[in-house]
Protein backbone atom coordinates (compact mmCIF):
# COMPACT_ATOMS: atom_id res chain seq x y z
CA UNK A 1 0.00 0.00 0.00
CA UNK A 2 1.05 3.53 -1.01
CA UNK A 3 1.50 5.66 2.02
CA UNK A 4 2.06 9.26 3.32
CA UNK A 5 3.10 10.72 6.49
CA UNK A 6 0.76 13.50 6.65
CA UNK A 7 1.93 15.22 10.43
CA UNK A 8 4.78 13.63 12.28
CA UNK A 9 6.03 15.28 16.12
CA UNK A 10 8.71 14.69 18.67
CA UNK A 11 8.83 14.46 22.06
CA UNK A 12 12.66 14.22 23.58
CA UNK A 13 13.50 14.65 26.67
CA UNK A 14 15.80 13.31 29.35
CA UNK A 15 15.64 13.24 33.03
CA UNK A 16 18.34 13.46 35.81
CA UNK A 17 18.16 11.08 38.45
CA UNK A 18 20.36 13.56 40.84
CA UNK A 19 18.94 17.05 40.07
CA UNK A 20 22.06 19.85 38.56
CA UNK A 21 21.89 21.35 42.85
CA UNK A 22 25.12 23.74 41.99
CA UNK A 23 22.91 25.61 39.91
CA UNK A 24 20.05 26.54 41.91
CA UNK A 25 20.56 29.98 42.63
CA UNK A 26 21.91 31.02 39.01
CA UNK A 27 19.70 28.89 37.10
CA UNK A 28 18.47 31.66 35.01
CA UNK A 29 21.80 32.00 33.34
CA UNK A 30 21.72 29.19 31.54
CA UNK A 31 19.62 31.87 28.83
CA UNK A 32 23.09 32.88 27.62
CA UNK A 33 24.17 29.62 26.28
CA UNK A 34 21.10 28.82 24.80
CA UNK A 35 21.03 32.21 23.30
CA UNK A 36 24.57 32.35 21.80
CA UNK A 37 24.16 28.35 20.29
CA UNK A 38 20.95 29.30 18.90
CA UNK A 39 22.03 32.60 17.47
CA UNK A 40 24.51 31.33 15.50
CA UNK A 41 22.16 30.00 12.45
CA UNK A 42 18.62 32.07 14.21
CA UNK A 43 17.18 35.66 14.56
CA UNK A 44 15.73 34.94 18.64
CA UNK A 45 13.05 36.88 19.13
CA UNK A 46 13.73 39.21 22.40
CA UNK A 47 10.46 37.51 23.87
CA UNK A 48 11.41 33.98 22.71
CA UNK A 49 13.34 32.64 25.87
CA UNK A 50 11.13 33.46 29.18
CA UNK A 51 11.74 32.45 32.71
CA UNK A 52 9.65 30.88 34.86
CA UNK A 53 10.27 30.71 38.44
CA UNK A 54 9.17 27.82 40.76
CA UNK A 55 9.01 26.91 44.39
CA UNK A 56 10.64 23.60 43.23
CA UNK A 57 12.83 21.79 41.12
CA UNK A 58 10.46 21.01 38.59
CA UNK A 59 8.94 24.66 38.35
CA UNK A 60 11.88 26.38 37.67
CA UNK A 61 12.26 27.07 34.04
CA UNK A 62 13.74 28.30 31.26
CA UNK A 63 11.73 27.75 27.96
CA UNK A 64 13.34 28.89 24.40
CA UNK A 65 10.24 28.79 21.50
CA UNK A 66 10.71 29.39 18.31
CA UNK A 67 9.24 28.58 14.92
CA UNK A 68 5.66 30.58 16.05
CA UNK A 69 5.52 28.45 18.88
CA UNK A 70 5.88 24.57 16.87
CA UNK A 71 9.65 24.16 18.43
CA UNK A 72 10.22 24.49 22.11
CA UNK A 73 12.84 23.71 24.56
CA UNK A 74 12.74 23.52 28.15
CA UNK A 75 15.51 23.01 30.80
CA UNK A 76 14.88 22.64 33.86
CA UNK A 77 17.33 21.30 37.26
CA UNK A 78 15.93 17.73 36.85
CA UNK A 79 16.47 17.46 32.79
CA UNK A 80 15.15 19.38 29.82
CA UNK A 81 13.49 18.55 26.61
CA UNK A 82 12.52 19.54 23.41
CA UNK A 83 9.03 19.25 21.35
CA UNK A 84 8.72 19.78 17.62
CA UNK A 85 4.91 19.99 16.61
CA UNK A 86 4.29 19.30 12.66
CA UNK A 87 7.86 18.48 12.27
CA UNK A 88 9.01 19.22 8.55
CA UNK A 89 12.71 19.25 8.49
CA UNK A 90 14.01 15.85 10.41
CA UNK A 91 17.57 16.92 10.25
CA UNK A 92 17.24 20.96 11.35
CA UNK A 93 15.18 19.32 14.14
CA UNK A 94 17.63 16.82 15.20
CA UNK A 95 20.67 20.08 14.88
CA UNK A 96 18.71 22.00 16.73
CA UNK A 97 18.33 19.31 20.01
CA UNK A 98 21.95 18.69 19.60
CA UNK A 99 22.63 22.22 19.91
CA UNK A 100 19.84 22.46 22.86
CA UNK A 101 21.32 19.32 24.68
CA UNK A 102 24.98 20.66 24.47
CA UNK A 103 24.32 23.79 26.06
CA UNK A 104 22.12 22.24 28.58
CA UNK A 105 24.75 19.70 29.43
CA UNK A 106 27.41 22.10 29.79
CA UNK A 107 25.95 24.13 32.18
CA UNK A 108 24.12 21.69 34.33
CA UNK A 109 27.57 19.78 34.89
CA UNK A 110 26.18 17.61 37.73
CA UNK A 111 23.21 16.61 36.51
CA UNK A 112 23.03 13.13 36.18
CA UNK A 113 20.83 11.14 33.45
CA UNK A 114 18.96 8.66 34.36
CA UNK A 115 16.66 7.86 31.17
CA UNK A 116 16.20 9.50 28.12
CA UNK A 117 13.06 9.22 26.25
CA UNK A 118 12.01 9.77 22.47
CA UNK A 119 7.89 10.06 21.03
CA UNK A 120 6.97 10.36 17.90
CA UNK A 121 3.50 10.48 16.43
CA UNK A 122 3.02 9.78 13.35
CA UNK A 123 -0.18 10.65 11.05
CA UNK A 124 -0.27 8.48 7.91
CA UNK A 125 -2.25 8.65 4.57
CA UNK A 126 -3.38 5.66 2.69
CA UNK A 127 -3.49 6.03 -0.81
CA UNK A 128 -6.00 3.65 -2.03
CA UNK A 129 -9.69 3.52 -2.75
CA UNK A 130 -11.35 2.93 0.62
CA UNK A 131 -8.49 3.79 3.16
CA UNK A 132 -10.99 3.38 6.07
CA UNK A 133 -11.53 -0.14 5.82
CA UNK A 134 -7.88 -0.79 4.95
CA UNK A 135 -6.68 0.51 8.18
CA UNK A 136 -9.04 -1.08 9.60
CA UNK A 137 -9.05 -4.93 8.43
CA UNK A 138 -4.72 -4.12 9.18
CA UNK A 139 -5.19 -3.14 12.68
CA UNK A 140 -8.04 -6.11 12.83
CA UNK A 141 -5.09 -8.17 11.99
CA UNK A 142 -3.11 -7.11 14.43
CA UNK A 143 -5.15 -7.96 16.88
CA UNK A 144 -6.66 -11.48 18.86
CA UNK A 145 -10.19 -11.44 16.60
CA UNK A 146 -9.77 -9.91 13.49
CA UNK A 147 -12.79 -11.26 11.73
CA UNK A 148 -15.25 -10.30 14.20
CA UNK A 149 -17.11 -6.87 14.75
CA UNK A 150 -18.29 -8.09 18.24
CA UNK A 151 -15.01 -9.57 19.21
CA UNK A 152 -16.49 -9.60 22.85
CA UNK A 153 -20.06 -10.62 21.56
CA UNK A 154 -21.97 -7.54 23.23
CA UNK A 155 -24.32 -6.60 20.43
CA UNK A 156 -21.81 -4.27 18.27
CA UNK A 157 -22.64 -3.69 15.29
CA UNK A 158 -18.88 -2.20 14.76
CA UNK A 159 -15.90 -1.85 16.65
CA UNK A 160 -12.45 -0.02 15.75
CA UNK A 161 -9.17 -1.60 16.98
CA UNK A 162 -6.39 -0.21 18.42
CA UNK A 163 -3.08 -2.29 19.49
CA UNK A 164 0.06 -1.61 21.31
CA UNK A 165 3.20 -3.68 21.41
CA UNK A 166 5.74 -3.14 23.86
CA UNK A 167 9.50 -4.10 22.06
CA UNK A 168 12.29 -4.44 24.62
CA UNK A 169 15.79 -4.85 24.24
CA UNK A 170 17.08 -5.79 27.93
CA UNK A 171 20.42 -6.29 26.88
CA UNK A 172 20.84 -3.32 24.84
CA UNK A 173 18.77 -1.77 27.72
CA UNK A 174 15.87 0.14 25.75
CA UNK A 175 12.18 -0.20 25.26
CA UNK A 176 10.24 0.71 22.11
CA UNK A 177 6.52 1.04 22.62
CA UNK A 178 4.80 1.04 19.55
CA UNK A 179 0.93 1.92 19.56
CA UNK A 180 -1.36 1.68 16.21
CA UNK A 181 -5.01 3.00 16.05
CA UNK A 182 -7.20 5.34 13.40
CA UNK A 183 -6.59 8.53 12.59
CA UNK A 184 -9.04 11.11 14.07
CA UNK A 185 -7.37 14.23 12.19
CA UNK A 186 -8.59 14.61 8.15
CA UNK A 187 -6.64 13.86 5.51
CA UNK A 188 -5.23 10.86 7.56
CA UNK A 189 -6.04 7.52 8.07
CA UNK A 190 -3.67 5.78 10.24
CA UNK A 191 -1.97 7.05 13.25
CA UNK A 192 1.14 5.13 15.23
CA UNK A 193 3.31 6.29 18.02
CA UNK A 194 6.64 5.55 18.25
CA UNK A 195 7.77 5.87 21.78
CA UNK A 196 11.09 4.97 23.25
CA UNK A 197 13.00 4.76 26.54
CA UNK A 198 16.86 4.37 26.70
CA UNK A 199 18.60 3.76 30.50
CA UNK A 200 21.82 4.50 31.71
CA UNK A 201 24.38 1.90 30.08
CA UNK A 202 23.35 1.72 26.72
CA UNK A 203 24.94 2.73 23.64
CA UNK A 204 22.07 4.72 22.36
CA UNK A 205 22.05 7.54 24.76
CA UNK A 206 21.86 11.45 23.62
CA UNK A 207 19.63 12.76 20.98
CA UNK A 208 21.10 11.63 17.30
CA UNK A 209 21.94 8.31 18.49
CA UNK A 210 18.36 7.99 19.51
CA UNK A 211 16.71 9.56 16.87
CA UNK A 212 18.21 7.40 13.86
CA UNK A 213 17.90 4.50 16.47
CA UNK A 214 13.87 5.23 16.57
CA UNK A 215 13.67 6.49 12.85
CA UNK A 216 15.26 3.19 11.64
CA UNK A 217 12.39 1.18 13.97
CA UNK A 218 9.81 3.25 11.69
CA UNK A 219 11.07 2.78 8.60
CA UNK A 220 11.38 -1.41 9.88
CA UNK A 221 7.72 -1.11 11.00
CA UNK A 222 5.90 0.43 7.98
CA UNK A 223 7.57 -1.48 5.66
CA UNK A 224 6.48 -4.57 7.77
CA UNK A 225 2.93 -3.31 7.47
CA UNK A 226 3.39 -2.94 3.55
CA UNK A 227 3.23 0.51 3.71
CA UNK A 228 4.94 2.15 0.89
CA UNK A 229 6.50 6.02 1.74
CA UNK A 230 5.23 8.63 -0.88
CA UNK A 231 6.38 12.10 -0.96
Amino acid sequence: MKAKITRLDAHYEVRFGRPAFSRITTFSQIIEPIYDVFSKELLIPSDGIKVYGGNSIDTTTVVLTLDSGLSQYEARLDGYKTTFIDLRDIDRAKRHASFFEAAVSKFLTDGTPCLWKLKIPCWIAINDLGATEIVEDLLRGLAWNSKSNDPFAIGAARTHSSVQFDCCNEAELWTVKISLSSSVLPDSHLFIEFSGEYKVGSKIIYVNKISDHLHGVIDTVLERLDLEQVD
